[in-house]
């Protein structure tokens, strides 16, 4: 991803009233670079070495899903993963079990799962919806 993205996620962190700390800007050109979204370890296993420690990151990156910086989905396993978001962005991701094979997915459900969950009386509704299966090259392994 181009440094443009990485600008615009930090002008909406900042938009957002949070600080732009160094910890924090090195944790959006670690997720700017990578093809499929990282956990809180991954992501800090990506840092340079004494940049920040590791519940830092676990914070970090809560803050910054919860302003819209990144954007949380879900490993199989029910680990919380993270990818970096810009403008409208919300997507889902398809993942092979076998070897961890990542695909941006840009179908949503997220309209109709709205209105399901207002039919029960529920509101300040968000989701998560992740996909998981074996690409061609494992199945074909198998």
């Amino acid at each position: 991803m181009s440094v443009c993205i990485i600008e615009e996620a930090i002008n909406n962190l900042a938009a957002a009233g949070l600080r732009v700390t160094r910890q924090r800007r090195a944790m959006l050109d670690v997720l700017s670079k990578v093809t499929k979204p990282l956990s809180a370890e991954e992501t800090y296993s990506h840092l340079k070495e004494g940049s920040c420690d590791l519940v830092t990151v676990y914070r970090s990156l809560e803050q910054l899903e919860r302003v819209g910086v990144v954007q949380l989905g879900v490993r199989e396993n029910g680990t919380k993963v993270y990818c970096l978001s810009h403008g409208n962005d919300h997507h889902h991701h398809l993942t092979c079990r076998s070897c961890g094979r990542t695909e941006r997915v840009d179908v949503c459900m997220g309209e109709e799962l709205e209105k399901v969950g207002k039919a029960f009386g529920f509101s300040e509704l968000s989701h998560v919806m992740e996909l998981f299966g074996l690409c061609p090259e494992c199945t074909e392994r198998k």
